[in-house]
């Protein structure tokens, strides 16, 4: 018997699509962010001491990116006019939106969701730092600045050199795009479960600031890149060092 072109086309997507769902229903990925636990006084590589009175970030999206699409530093992919805070989760990303109040961290890890990517090869994770919605996780009376925040931050800052003392605010309310690679490759061609950590040090996020001399916008300049790179994805076994 002979099938035509398109009538073997239609029966092997038939075919196959079983055999991928099947699989699909079997890969679970955990997404879980681990904020350092917050010391009393955080000191710098500056040699400034810290002590924070509020420390919050507010994160949005988390992707998982496919090996063959990750690129790295990409400019202006997601701008503030075109982020939503609160998106639909996909099978590869999660649009609950959180707000972390890290005064609170004692480096517990906070439960974000479960994604169910189809079978493939992905080298790391997207997570964008933006200002919440009014339903976001973690929104409370308390703090509904973070809705027109990614970042706020305030506290001390002591010159251990000098003795003299400053106030430290720093808002940040721009889209903070963080991509951050594995150190392998997660593999899913069969039924599996991975959990995926996001480390956030928020312990690192006045390193480089000479506080005495820098203005305000630098300041905040580089909290930003601290931020950024203070986030590091972490696979289960990377840890142990199997």
């Amino acid at each position: 018997m002979r099938f035509s072109l398109p009538i073997a086309i239609a029966l092997w997507s038939v075919l196959a699509l079983p055999h991928c769902s099947r699989f699909t229903d079997g890969i679970e990925v955990d997404v879980a962010y681990q904020p350092a636990a917050t010391p009393a006084q955080i000191r710098t590589d500056m040699e400034y001491r810290v002590a924070l009175n509020e420390a919050m970030i507010a994160v949005g999206k988390v992707e998982l990116i496919r090996c063959d699409n990750f690129v790295t530093h990409l400019v202006g992919l997601f701008t503030p006019s075109r982020a939503k805070a609160h998106v639909f989760d996909t099978p590869t990303s999660l649009g609950e939106p959180l707000v972390l109040d890290l005064m609170e961290s004692a480096g517990t890890p906070l439960f974000a969701g479960t994604m169910k990517p189809p079978p493939g090869r992905y080298c790391g994770i997207r997570v964008l730092g933006m200002p919440a919605d009014e339903d976001a996780v973690g929104l409370t009376p308390e703090n509904p600045e973070m809705m027109e925040h990614s970042v706020l931050i305030t506290g001390s800052v002591v010159d251990t050199t000098s003795g003299e003392e400053s106030n430290l605010i720093a808002r940040i309310w721009e889209v903070i795009d963080c991509e951050m690679l594995f150190d392998r490759p997660l593999v899913f061609d069969s039924p599996i479960a991975e959990t995926v950590s996001i480390q956030i040090d928020h312990t690192s996020w006045f390193d480089g600031i000479d506080f005495a001399s820098e203005s305000q916008d630098a300041v905040q300049r580089q909290v930003t890149e601290n931020v950024r790179s203070s986030l590091k994805a972490v696979l289960p076994f990377a840890e142990s060092g199997l």
